[in-house]
């Protein structure tokens, strides 16, 4: 048992959540000896601090250890399985008995450190490394990721991403809403003939110039927002997209962790009041 605690460790409630939906040990052999909080704790660490793996703290689980476990879960479901159950409940206790009747999709070029599959760069937004495709329901809750290389047009990856909706809670969805950057024929080709729901494009006002909020469209400019609150993904720092997907898909675990159960062991760190002279 560790005698010391990080801030990004789960509380008592939020294993509760967690714990039932994790892989059992194998049977017929040694009994396990790894904790398993133990080790969802180190890659929560290493998702809230961006530290690399070989700075794992030497009282969390060893390295090794943690990249069994971590790379068995996002291969065997896992991890699909427990942000899966985590959103229908937190949609329940939020939002109980309205169902999803709307969708939005967008995409996020972020930078890359070296080495990794699936690079390129976006001339639009300066950036040279992969590029987030995301699609969220009216809560901002992660319904589908795709991670391309950031030269990839965002209309060109969106079948490949609308494709992983199947088998998500999109029974009720009518409309699927979208920036310009998805003004695309061939992309209205393939929503006719595979989806039940209508692309409907958010353009700004004309003349406008500057920042300009589009109604629907923040709800997933904020879910981006969320995840930046993760210092592993301030950059794009995996050898593998699967890998930027799973920490993805886990960043929006920690978010509904915390929404489901509080807890202020990791809250937002800030600046105590000046005290009157």
């Amino acid at each position: 048992m560790r005698s010391h605690h990080y801030p990004s460790d789960v509380t008592d409630a939020q294993w509760d959540l967690i714990e039932p939906h994790l892989p059992p040990e194998p049977g017929g052999g040694r009994p396990r000896e790894t904790d398993m909080r133990e080790v969802l704790d180190a890659i929560l660490y290493l998702l809230r601090t961006g530290c690399p793996w070989e700075y794992l703290p030497g009282d969390l689980p060893p390295k090794s250890t943690v990249w069994r476990y971590f790379n068995q879960w996002r291969h065997d479901g896992t991890l699909d399985t427990i942000h899966d159950l985590l959103r229908r409940k937190l949609r329940t206790r939020e939002k109980p008995y309205r169902p999803r009747t709307s969708a939005s999709v967008d995409s996020q070029s972020i930078d890359t450190t070296s080495g990794g599959e699936r690079r390129g760069r976006d001339n639009a937004k300066n950036v040279d490394g992969r590029k987030r495709h995301i699609v969220v329901d009216s809560m901002g809750l992660l319904l589908a990721v795709l991670v391309t290389a950031a030269s990839v047009d965002d209309a060109a990856a969106a079948p490949g991403l609308f494709a992983r909706l199947e088998g998500q809670p999109m029974g009720k969805v009518r409309r699927m809403y979208a920036d310009s950057k998805y003004h695309n024929f061939t992309l209205y080709e393939w929503v006719d003939e595979h989806a039940k729901w209508d692309l409907e494009i958010i353009r700004r006002p004309e003349g406008k110039r500057g920042w300009v909020r589009l109604p629907i469209r923040w709800t997933v400019e904020r879910t981006f927002a969320w995840l930046g609150r993760c210092r592993r993904l301030s950059k794009d720092r995996e050898k593998s997209v699967l890998s930027s997907e799973s920490f993805v898909k886990l960043a929006m675990i920690r978010l509904m962790l915390h929404r489901l159960e509080p807890s202020d062991r990791d809250a937002e760190f800030r600046y105590p009041r000046p005290v009157a002279a």
